[in-house]
């Protein structure tokens, strides 16, 4: 199971719908996400509670994504991780490039000091019909898995972590509450730190 999401909501949305589309045009041309091919940029800021503007990658999508109507960073995984031999090993992936790139994000020109991730609210969801339907049955094979995986960069902090897709006619997605506030930078060295 790889084509998992994983979204980073934004501290305070004050930000202009085309605002992001110049820096992700910027990374394509600078080459600037490791292990990332990227491709074009899309635009839909316009539509309301949509997925915002993104960079389109061989290797996943990388969104400013205002679904919800909550701006956050949304990393989609397309294609499998190189050595991922175990589920945990796709989630510290998929979150260290997500990660990584909401540090690069909060590190822009233009950008530094007013965007601001949070990390005591964090979504996964798995983008994958197939192989994770939303069944109690599914929720009950991975919840245990996610958990595990966040009690290693939320030691010793009391988590939530609790289904927030309403019908089994959508993706599962598992909201995660923490009470911490680490930055993405110290989040990162977390995640970077966990064994493989």
């Amino acid at each position: 199971m790889h084509k998992l999401t994983l979204k980073l909501f934004v501290a305070k949305d004050t930000f202009a719908p085309a605002e992001f589309v110049p820096v992700f045009h910027r990374w394509i041309q600078t080459r600037s996400v490791p292990d990332h091919l990227l491709i074009d940029v899309a635009d839909y800021a316009h539509v309301p509670a949509g997925p915002g503007t993104l960079v389109v990658a061989s290797e996943a999508n990388i969104h400013m994504d205002r679904s919800d109507n909550r701006l956050g960073l949304l990393y989609v995984r397309k294609q499998p991780i190189a050595g991922a031999k175990v589920f945990g090993d796709t989630l510290r992936g998929i979150f260290s490039y997500a990660l990584a790139a909401a540090a690069k994000m909060e590190n822009e020109e233009g950008l530094k000091g007013r965007l601001i991730f949070r990390t005591d609210e964090i979504d996964v969801g798995f983008n994958d019909r197939l192989l994770a339907p939303n069944t109690p049955e599914t929720i009950a094979e991975y919840h245990p898995l996610v958990t595990a995986f966040f009690k290693k960069i939320f030691p010793g902090e009391t988590l939530s972590i609790d289904p927030s897709s309403k019908s089994p006619g959508e993706l599962i997605d598992l909201r995660v509450k923490s009470e911490g506030s680490a930055s993405v930078s110290e989040l990162l060295d977390r995640v970077r730190a966990i064994p493989t």
